[in-house]
């Protein structure tokens, strides 16, 4: 008969995980064929072997997994092998029991987002273990570990977003567990990018609905240019960071993914509210303010919210919702550079003392993010979840250094998700459907926008910012998942996605001109008058629509007890991913056809009557990967895997070509007498040209004064691919699972813009634009997607999860790579193609980093953890002029920073430190009192050094940058309570 519910509890007390586990693991006797699971975005699964007394298999046992929070149950049927298939298991803890005759066995586990979990059961056979008055055996477990698997990820738990330090509770921190993957944590750009791909090819996945920016290079919806957060961390639960091999239900990346699931209502009401804050005199002075007798700026970070969660209806409905808000006021310096010489002719310009824009200005941030959420489970089949989430925030930057506060922008920017989710468990089978809305908007505003603006090269710029944007993405989004385990051996999974997106782009560039002052006496250049000025002249509204289609299938196929396979393929089409229904005006088609047919460049392949550009069919996508259990215990396991990746064209990227025909930047040259300046035309100077009604009446007037730049876009461009390699060896040694991976990646058809115009018929320096002129255009630039990518990789991890019972965990990842790349991002113009540039590291590269995350109870309530980041030094790009400027003399190559940490071992230091104690209150709820330490070695972490040298210029060496990765060391406190 079953043990009662105390007796159950002072076994699972009574019994450790580990030795259960042997003991089961030695019932199993002989291994039998097990059936297979197979994990979806934003669900598990859990499979094994279910064995008896005997250590035969035990066909036909009935296994079950009750969900703790919910109670809900999920169901199978053991095969004539005793393998067993769950799918669709919402990540979190589960009963797991398996029932053969009379003969039961249970235990508690905990699986993950995104894991294909494995967990045998022997019923009966470890009756003799232990003290049972009965035939039933309960266990406690912990989180189970995945290791027959060929991808390459990492899980991050719960336990680890609520213990582990950081800055500013942005749950993408904790990608950078994963190697392999970098968090950018800048005071005003925070993202993360992987391999040797930029941020935008990254993509982000909560609970199934994808965060993919569709308009620029954030890769994130809400992430370019921004120090918030992409989702508040109050309401997720745990994420899963995919760096390689990911399964063809994967879409739109070309690197890592991350797919976070949130938090729901349970059986229970559980309830939280926090408060964390920081400032300036918890901080120290930086060091270059030091150095550079600064005073220091003005900083404080308030963050707080609250959520709550529980039951409407017990064991059907249930509800959860969270608010979080963060407030920054940090200051920024403005300092201008030059000689006195140059300050001097800049404040003599300008009409005032440039000393006046100097000083430290405070950069307001403000964002309050909302979180609802309804789960439905009226049967042991269904769950439907409905939920809304809001991000708004608003960020006054891009100020500081030699750009004054009148220049900057308020960014303003708003992410709101609408999702319903159904998901339906037959016996054998399980679909999810989910339908999504994502608006996104992105609003930059100057703060001064009825200011011109004046730049002062290498000195100062001043007035207003040059432009205000309002960007809007509106994505419908519709995905169907079905998971087949009926044929024993073998998932299969097949999938589509449609998803819509209407965009609205509405870029008012340069409504006031932008004038360019450059001391250049070999030209006849200085301050005195601007030798370049922009002026908007026309309607910058644009809208567009994209529909974007994905199918694929795969197949989770265990060939032997020890060997799986994973095959998948994946299909994407899209019908307007290069603007294909653009038609190229008469005036455009005249001048791309007056210029020179050259390797590179074919006139024809950039005229479009409006069906040239045919979408792109050929982006089909295999993926293979295998997993061999070297000893059949899951002790040793060989893993590896092919697979193609495309990723898409953001819109950002071809958006001149029409943007330029409705809004022409009109470019004005000057000089001193109008001659012409490197092979180009100028107006001589008069000072009526410093106003727009000027500069209007300018073009107005003059033959080829204030033209438009023409871009044009490729007609048979082809969207990014990645293809990617790795194999590995997943090793269980004692308490730890450690993992050794080789990676190697190749990306292809990146986009970046050319010069059409180059001398020589089109081989030589830019720019020839005679033959353009007559036509309206001051010059020509071409899209080119012969951006390429490479990046060789070894990956090492040593991983012990934290568990109640042990009271310790310990993550180590360690990354030896190398990324490099060709041409620039989206301008290569220092080469006449992106492979004139040859192969060098790409920006951003560095050769060796270590991540070190670990927690430990400690007496009387307290707790302490860490996560210390070590570098060799992120490579920064640097141009060699010692042979002169002309093409295929001037180099782009790169440099690393001196290594000036631990004994001159790194160049980037960072330890965060957390002592937490945690209490309760009359039994009721649990008081959570922290102290971070943030940067407690205080670590310089320099960034920005000097990128350029000639024959007359030395490259200083990278010791000390004029900017730092990281803020100095600061003491930031946290209080929490929890019920």
């Amino acid at each position: 008969m079953a043990i009662s519910n105390s007796k159950r509890r002072v076994l699972t007390r009574g019994i450790s995980a580990t030795a259960m586990a042997a003991a089961t693991l030695l019932a199993g006797g002989a291994v039998m064929l097990p059936t297979l699971a197979s994990a979806q975005v934003s669900t598990a699964s859990l499979s094994g072997q279910v064995t008896g007394a005997d250590g035969n298999a035990a066909a036909g046992a009935q296994v079950t997994a009750r969900s703790i929070a919910t109670n809900q149950t999920f169901r199978a049927v053991s095969d004539a092998n005793g393998g067993y298939a769950l799918n669709g298991l919402r990540p979190g803890e589960y009963e797991v029991t398996a029932t053969a005759g009379t003969e039961t066995v249970s235990q508690n586990i905990v699986v993950g987002v995104g894991e294909a979990a494995s967990l045998d059961l022997a019923v009966g056979g470890a009756a003799a273990t232990a003290p049972t008055e009965g035939s039933q055996i309960v266990v406690t477990g912990t989180r189970l570990r995945e290791t027959r698997t060929s991808e390459v990820a990492t899980n991050v738990s719960t336990t680890q977003i609520e213990r582990l330090p950081q800055t500013d509770r942005n749950f993408l921190a904790f990608a950078a567990l994963a190697p392999g993957v970098r968090y950018n944590d800048s005071e005003t750009d925070k993202g993360i990018t992987s391999g040797a791909s930029t941020a935008s090819q990254v993509n982000v996945f909560i609970d199934g609905v994808s965060l993919k920016n569709q308009l620029r290079e954030g890769g994130i919806a809400g992430q370019q240019n921004s120090r918030g957060n992409p989702f508040g961390q109050l309401a997720v639960q745990e994420f899963r960071v995919l760096t390689q091999n990911y399964k063809a239900e994967y879409e739109q990346a070309g690197a890592a993914i991350v797919t976070a699931i949130t938090k729901s209502g349970t059986n229970e009401f559980h309830g939280e509210i926090f408060g964390q804050y920081t400032d300036k005199s918890l901080s120290e002075k930086s060091y270059l303010d030091k150095r550079n007798n600064r005073a220091e700026p003005a900083f404080e970070r308030k963050q707080y919210g609250a959520a709550l969660g529980g039951p409407i209806i017990k064991d059907k409905l249930f509800f959860f919702g969270a608010y979080e808000g963060n407030d920054q006021d940090r200051a920024f310096n403005v300092v201008a550079g030059g000689t006195p010489a140059l300050r001097a002719a800049a404040s003599a310009s300008l009409g005032r003392d440039i000393s006046t824009l100097e000083g430290a200005f405070v950069s307001p941030f403000r964002s309050d993010f909302y979180f609802g959420k309804l789960t439905l489970t009226p049967d042991d089949r269904q769950t439907f979840d409905l939920s809304f989430s809001r991000r708004d925030e608003s960020d006054i930057q891009g100020f500081g250094n030699q750009t004054s506060y009148e220049a900057a922008e308020n960014k303003k920017n708003r992410v709101d998700t609408y999702q319903f989710k159904w998901a339906y468990n037959g016996s054998n089978f399980v679909n999810e459907f989910n339908a999504s809305y994502l608006n996104y908007t992105f609003n930059p505003t100057s703060l001064h926008p009825e200011l011109p603006q004046y730049e002062y090269a290498g000195v100062i710029i001043a007035g207003g910012k040059d432009s205000t944007r309002r960007e809007t993405q509106n994505s419908y989004t519709f995905r169907n998942d079905f998971t087949y385990s009926g044929i024993a051996g073998h998932v299969f999974k097949a999938g589509v996605r449609v998803q819509v997106t209407d965009i609205t782009f509405d870029n008012q560039a340069y409504v006031q001109p932008h004038y360019t002052f450059v001391s250049d006496p070999g030209n006849n250049l200085s301050f005195a008058f601007p030798s370049e000025a922009r002026l908007g002249l026309g309607n910058s509204l644009i809208q567009a629509s994209n529909t974007q289609v994905g199918v694929y299938v795969q197949d989770d196929w265990n060939l032997t007890p020890r060997l799986q396979l994973n095959l998948g393929v994946r299909w994407d089409y899209e019908t307007n991913g290069f603007n294909n229904e653009y038609v190229t005006p008469a005036s455009a088609a005249a001048a791309l056809r007056s210029l020179p047919k050259t390797y590179y460049f074919d006139p024809e392949n950039y005229i479009t009557d409006g069906h040239d550009r045919k979408p792109f069919t050929g982006a089909f996508a295999p993926r293979v990967g295998f997993s061999y259990d070297l000893n059949g215990d899951r002790s040793t396991v060989i893993f590896g895997g092919w697979g193609r990746y495309y990723d898409r064209n953001n819109f950002n990227n071809t958006v001149d070509e029409l943007s330029r025909v409705l809004n022409p930047i009109g470019v004005f040259r000057f000089s001193t007498d109008g001659s012409p300046r490197s092979g180009l035309p100028t107006v001589a100077w008069n000072p009526s040209y410093l106003t727009r009604e000027g500069l209007i009446a300018l073009r107005a007037s003059a033959a080829g004064a204030g033209l438009p730049e023409l871009f044009a876009v490729k007609n048979d461009a082809k969207p990014p691919v990645n293809d990617q390699f790795s194999l590995g060896v997943r090793q269980r040694i004692g308490v730890f699972q450690a993992s050794i991976t080789g990676s190697y990646q190749r990306g292809r058809n990146g986009y970046t813009n050319l010069f059409a115009t180059r001398q020589n018929n089109g081989l030589g320096n830019c720019c020839n634009t005679s033959t353009v002129v007559p036509y309206g255009y001051a010059n020509v630039l071409i899209g080119y997607d012969g951006l390429d990518t490479r990046y060789k990789a070894l990956f090492v991890t040593l991983d012990k999860n934290y568990t109640k019972s042990s009271g310790w965990g310990l993550n180590i990842a360690y990354t030896l790579s190398k990324a490099e790349q060709n041409g620039n991002d989206l301008f290569s113009l220092d080469g006449i193609t992106p492979d004139a540039y040859g192969w060098r590291a790409r920006p951003g590269d560095e050769r060796h980093r270590v991540v070190i995350s670990g927690m430990v109870d400690l007496p009387l309530g307290f707790s302490f953890s860490t996560v210390t980041q070590l570098g060799s030094g992120q490579a920064y790009q640097v141009t060699d002029a010692t042979q002169g400027f002309d093409t295929g003399k001037l180099r782009i190559t790169s440099a690393y920073p001196e290594k000036n940490c631990i004994e001159g071992l790194f160049a980037f230091c960072e330890v965060n430190l957390t002592l937490a104690n945690r209490f309760k209150i009359n039994g009721i709820g649990q008081v959570e009192a922290a102290v971070d330490i943030l940067n407690a070695f205080n670590n310089k972490n320099f960034k920005d050094f000097d990128g350029f040298f000639s024959a007359t210029d030395p490259l200083d060496p990278g010791r000390i940058g004029n900017n730092t990765i990281t803020l100095p060391r600061r003491i930031q406190f946290r209080l929490g309570y929890k019920f």
